[in-house]
């Protein structure tokens, strides 16, 4: 079973800042990400309270490359990319599997470096109930072999993105505390 999580897009191009107007937010666009419920999710808790991560998570995002925005329900400290298609590398000279594990083909190849990818990363923010932030992290997608174009296979992160983003906040709290 999948669930869907819509979100207000502010940027279209990465390393763009949104702005906050007195009419809103310029450039906004919205675009849904499915994400399903048996996904293996990367957890770990902040010492630091929900909306002081919360103004830090885009960053985290920026810094690996991907573009993000909040969910369109502010409440929910949802904060999200669109799909993100992968053609050829996530990150140059670093096979995909490092950080997506989609399986493998049928002569014994990580699906995620011999496929075309895509994935969407979502993280959520909660309180924790010993105080702090509860960061919970999904990476999910697919991988589909363009040249027999069979049916996609699932994708999950191998937990190195994940615990990248939560290390990036990590790292940025000692430095704003």
């Amino acid at each position: 079973m999948r669930t869907a999580v819509s979100l207000l897009a502010v940027c279209a191009l990465a390393n763009c800042a949104p702005r906050a107007t007195g009419e809103g937010i310029d450039r906004e666009r919205m675009f849904t990400v499915w994400s399903r419920k048996d996904v293996s999710h990367f957890s770990g808790v902040l010492p630091t309270a929900v909306d002081s991560v919360w103004r830090i998570v885009p960053i985290a995002f920026q810094s690996l490359h991907f573009p993000g925005a909040p969910s369109v329900y502010p409440d929910d400290r949802v904060y999200l990319t669109p799909y993100l298609k992968v053609e050829r590398r996530l990150y140059e000279g670093e096979p995909n599997s490092l950080y997506l594990n989609c399986g493998f083909t049928s002569v014994g190849e990580p699906a995620a470096d011999v496929y075309r990818v895509t994935f969407a990363m979502i993280a959520r923010l909660l309180p924790h109930s010993a105080g702090g932030t509860e960061v919970d992290i999904v990476v999910d997608g697919t991988a589909q072999n363009m040249v027999e174009r069979q049916a996609p296979v699932r994708c999950t992160g191998t937990g190195k993105l994940e615990a990248a983003v939560f290390q990036m906040l990590q790292d940025s709290l000692r430095v704003h505390h």
